[in-house]
């Protein structure tokens, strides 16, 4: 029987090759790692979260190890080759979590931990385990404590922000956007906090304050999109010394907008189920004190 055996282990050896738990630990250990960082981007970005981090790091930990250890006894070789490739052929799986709407970027944080994920198993994979769980430490001390420094600096600072509560955050952006573009909003900043389910915040920081009379006007403009659910005005800056005008040519007609009030200028951003009046959206009053 033990012959058997035997014979049987010399025949899968050059399919399954040698049984080393020292790389298995490796892998588990990317497991634990990317995991940890993958699983605190998937509050933030779903589509790559808790799953792609890892499965990056196990990819590129194994590639590594395949370079490495694969072919012992050849002549000239390069045990890094590989890993190389890894590093950048990875931009492209990076490149796929940035999108882009209209002035906003989103994901350049978690396409850099993607990249960082492919690194951390590059680092498990030749057996620089304990660099690879500073660097993970550290990733996670960017990603959760400073980022939680860099909001109340944020804080601190005067702020000139409207935000528009959407109800579907992967069609609505857009729409919002195009829809302060026509009303000549002075946009400084655009962000976006993902809600419940598909909802989400478009924070949009103005690069002037509005004219109080103009508030309510522009309120209700952006509620004509249906896509739209609520207008926060409470920390928008607002005067009324004098009039400050909102369009891009910084020009006004009789006192009034022209833009603002254009009933018609938004209403082709909604779908035609909406614009029938067929759709499942409920008027929602704007936010703030207007």
């Amino acid at each position: 029987m033990d012959s058997v055996m035997q014979q049987l282990g010399e025949a899968l050896n050059p399919i399954f090759g040698t049984f080393d738990p020292i790389l298995i630990g490796r892998l588990l250990l990317v497991l634990v790692l990317c995991g940890a960082i993958g699983f605190e981007r998937s509050g933030h970005e779903r589509a790559s979260g808790f799953r792609p981090h890892i499965l990056v790091g196990l990819g590129a930990c194994l590639m590594t190890m395949a370079g490495a250890y694969a072919f012992p006894n050849a002549i000239a070789s390069d045990p890094m080759r590989v890993a190389s490739y890894v590093v950048s052929g990875i931009g492209f799986l990076g490149a796929g979590a940035i999108l882009r709407h209209g002035t906003m970027v989103r994901g350049l944080t978690t396409a850099a931990t993607i990249w960082g994920a492919s690194g951390i198993g590059i680092a498990c994979g030749v057996g620089l385990g304990w660099l690879a769980v500073i660097v993970t430490l550290l990733v996670l001390f960017t990603l959760m404590i400073l980022d939680d420094l860099e909001d109340r600096w944020r804080r601190d600072e005067v702020t000139n922000e409207l935000r528009i509560h959407l109800r579907d955050s992967n069609r609505a952006v857009g729409k919002a956007l195009m829809a302060l573009d026509r009303l000549g909003l002075p946009i400084k900043n655009v962000a976006v906090q993902m809600g419940a389910g598909t909802t989400s915040i478009l924070r949009v920081e103005l690069g002037r304050p509005i004219h109080v009379d103009d508030m309510p006007l522009l309120v209700k403009q952006l509620l004509v999109v249906k896509s739209i659910q609520q207008v926060d005005t409470s920390n928008v800056q607002m005067s009324s010394d004098k009039i400050i005008p909102i369009s891009p040519d910084e020009k006004r007609a009789s006192g009034e907008h022209p833009q603002l009030v254009d009933a018609d200028l938004l209403t082709d951003l909604n779908d035609p189920d909406e614009k029938n009046g067929n759709g499942n959206h409920k008027p929602i009053s704007a936010g703030g004190d207007t």
